[in-house]
């Protein structure tokens, strides 16, 4: 596991977001992008950009931890609640507070923040305008049934006043458009963001331990979309980098294994919340809307250059040894020590963590399970046998982890109302 970019983290979180709909697929990238170009020409210094681009690319997250409606990008008919939402959920993390602000501000008038300006941050108001008027642009380009001209876009911009956006920020969208460097570059879907604004300025390297506590801020993005899955992640993590120590695992593998765990379920931003709130059976168009979630973790992790094993290990949590599982049927001699721990971390924390619709597992059951799918091939024994021999630990730990979780989530639902 290697130092990872920042924006390439930031940016996997985006393009997992643009599989909820094909209304949204995009959006998050380009509304970085024009933010990022629009911020360089009025001069914003490149420490700010940084924070700037992460809130463009992350901008909407509260509306798609409401679940809210996604035709036509309807959900901005609910601006203000999307948007205390978004920063809620950044706002405790240090490489995210700043653009939890910019966030939170993102659908708020150029006049109301030049009130809130007297009383706080100027520069980063002005960043959350910068993503406003990007948002908008995007919107305009693409809302309803078909594409809007980009002249026609041009002059809609050419039309706001100053209560809607800085003035500093429609002129400088006027000489980027003119210039005709802006279309190409917020449009470019092909190249990675930050070598397409510069290498240099916006490549912040995060070292493998900060991007094991990023990733564990982000199980709460993952995980608080559902009441069902609220604490799942940290119980699948804590178990099996307790598992990967007692399988002789070296404590770098072992941290490798926890970043797996917070990750493993990062598919599941594109799944809707009312599947995975859904009580009753799930019809085989819903059953399979629900596997999916597991080739969206394999193509957003896979694509962050540095993760290495630790996207196949977050991917094959739902591969099985005799080829059963999905999403690609791998057999036994295809998945790894690391994918097969995972597989039955998550299994174990499934059935032995409380739902609000149903009672955790008891130890004998649990037990029962995991033999089963051992002698039936699906799940690996001498990890199953672990977890039998250990379980009263295991699972005190697992316990212990997830109520910390379930307490953090319940905060956060009482802080949102």
């Amino acid at each position: 596991m290697e130092d990872v970019s920042l924006i390439d983290i930031a940016g996997g979180i985006s393009t997992a977001l643009d599989y909820i709909s094909p209304t949204v697929t995009g959006h998050h990238r380009r509304v970085g992008l024009a933010s990022a170009l629009l911020g360089n020409r009025v001069g914003i210094k490149p420490s700010s950009l940084v924070d700037l681009l992460l809130a463009g690319l992350l901008h909407d997250i509260g509306a798609f931890s409401m679940d809210l409606a996604l035709d036509g990008l309807s959900f901005d008919a609910d601006l203000e609640e999307h948007a205390v939402v978004g920063y809620r959920l950044l706002k405790d993390h240090p490489f995210l507070e700043r653009p939890s602000r910019m966030v939170l501000y993102h659908h708020t008038s150029w006049r109301d923040l030049r009130v809130i300006r007297q009383e706080g941050d100027r520069e980063t108001l002005l960043l959350a305008n910068i993503v406003n008027l990007a948002d908008r642009v995007d919107i305009l380009r693409r809302m309803g049934a078909h594409r809007r001209e980009r002249s026609d876009v041009e002059r809609a911009v050419a039309g706001f006043t100053s209560d809607l956006y800085a003035p500093e920020l429609t002129a400088a969208f006027r000489e980027l458009t003119a210039s005709g460097l802006f279309w190409p570059l917020m449009e470019d879907m092909d190249m990675p963001v930050r070598e397409m604004l510069s290498k240099d300025l916006l490549d912040v390297r995060i070292s493998p331990d900060q991007l094991i506590d990023f990733s564990g801020f982000f199980t709460r993005i993952i995980d608080f979309r559902s009441r069902h899955t609220a604490t799942h992640s940290a119980g699948v993590a804590e178990t099996a980098v307790l598992l990967a120590r007692l399988a002789g695992m070296d404590e770098k593998e072992q941290k490798a294994m926890r970043l797996a765990g917070n990750l493993h379920d990062i598919g599941k931003l594109a799944v809707p919340t009312s599947l995975l709130d859904k009580q009753s059976a799930l019809d085989d168009d819903e059953y399979t809307r629900i596997k999916d979630h597991a080739t969206v973790s394999a193509e957003v992790l896979r694509a962050i250059p540095g993760l290495g094993e630790v996207a196949d290990w977050a991917a094959q949590h739902h591969e099985r040894l005799n080829g059963k599982g999905y999403p690609l049927g791998l057999t036994e001699k295809e998945l790894s020590l690391g994918s097969r721990i995972m597989q039955v971390a998550d299994v174990h924390t499934a059935i032995t963590e409380d739902r609000p619709y149903r009672k955790g597992m008891t130890r004998e059951r649990t037990v029962s399970v995991l033999r089963s799918m051992a002698d039936s091939g699906f799940l690996d024994v001498d990890i199953v046998n672990l977890v039998i021999e250990n379980h009263e630990y295991l699972d005190a730990v697992r316990t212990m982890v997830q109520s910390r979780a379930l307490s953090e989530f319940r905060r956060f639902t009482e802080e949102i109302g």
